[in-house]
């Protein structure tokens, strides 16, 4: 299943454009005898156009294709109408978007390549459905900027596992079934924490993502607590909020260092009256002992000591205790 083909002198067709974009009607190459000249622009095998049973316009691989990635890769009808989605979405927001564009190495493929007009900047869309690993989508999002394309994934399942490991989105419709929307990936700081931002249309949050106003940004302040359960750690938000967080991040840092230097110079003081405190007692300890010398001293040669002797000499068992001494 492919929406970007090749047909002969007319160049690139897509499936998903109403004139197939050259300017044809869809009835000039689908179930037309014979058939029309179209091919992959991959394996170069003949390709027919085909619609699925929701109406959606494809291309399909004629049988006995070679081993191609397009013919071989079992994408859902749900994972191309998200492609299709992302496509629509990208016209909306002003950029030239491109279905299923591959990188002259072959090291990717991206699901829809969004483009400035003037070609200063490119960005592929992926649609991601089916489970994958961290380590995975982060070195498909790497292979994309090694060639200078950014990335941004999109998913609606209600909680992918990667969701916030790279630039990514979870898109949703509403109840009514109304156009599809970011319900989740886009924030905005309010000057402690930050927030999620929801029910953002898809094609405004593409605007703001090619008009630099969202940015892929890994966050450094907590969440606030009614998201900290669905907080992303690398979310989309406009670059004021970015800055406002490194407002707040510096004025914190300038608090704890001033916070701390007023508790150095309040335990250096507090050590210094210790210190003289101790060098007080020390004196004073010093000052009794000297008296307490001189009066033991003083006492030596009076009658009353004399006396005293003379009693202790008489007490009970110590003339035994000098004699067992000797």
């Amino acid at each position: 299943m492919a929406f970007r083909a090749v047909r002969a002198n007319w160049g690139a067709v897509f499936a998903h454009v109403s004139d197939i974009g050259c300017g044809q009607a869809w009835d000039a190459v689908w179930k037309v005898k014979p058939p029309a000249p179209i091919t992959c622009p991959e394996c170069r095998h003949p390709l027919y156009a085909k619609t699925s049973r929701a109406g959606m316009r494809f291309w399909a691989h004629a049988p006995h294709a070679p081993d191609c990635e397009i013919a071989r890769e079992g994408e859902s009808e749900a994972h191309h109408l998200l492609k299709l989605e992302l496509a629509w979405a990208t016209l909306d927001a002003g950029a030239h978007a491109e279905l299923e564009v591959r990188a002259p190495d072959g090291s990717w493929r991206a699901d829809v390549l969004a483009s400035a007009p003037d070609g200063s900047w490119r960005i592929a869309l992926e649609a991601q459905l089916s489970p994958i690993t961290d380590t995975d989508i982060a070195a498909r999002t790497a292979r994309m900027r090694q060639h200078g394309v950014a990335a941004c994934w999109f998913s609606d399942r209600p909680r992918p596992q990667w969701l916030g490991t790279v630039p990514s989105v979870r898109v949703a419709r509403e109840q009514d079934g109304g156009p599809l929307g970011v319900a989740e990936g886009l924030v905005r700081f309010d000057g402690m924490s930050w927030r999620r931002v929801r029910a953002t249309a898809l094609p405004d949050f593409l605007r703001r993502v090619f008009n630099g106003q969202a940015v892929s940004h890994a966050v450094k302040s907590s969440y606030a607590y009614e998201d900290w359960l669905r907080s992303l750690p690398v979310p989309w938000a406009h670059p004021q909020y970015i800055a406002a967080e490194e407002a707040h991040l510096a004025e914190e840092e300038r608090q704890r260092l001033a916070f701390e230097t007023q508790a150095a110079i309040r335990k250096g003081r507090l050590d210094a009256r210790k210190a003289v405190v101790r060098e007080g007692n020390a004196a004073s300890r010093a000052r009794a002992l000297r008296r307490a010398v001189k009066a033991e001293e003083a006492a030596e040669g009076t009658p009353a000591a004399a006396d005293l002797r003379e009693k202790a000499g008489r007490r009970r068992g110590v003339r035994r205790a000098i004699a067992y001494l000797s």
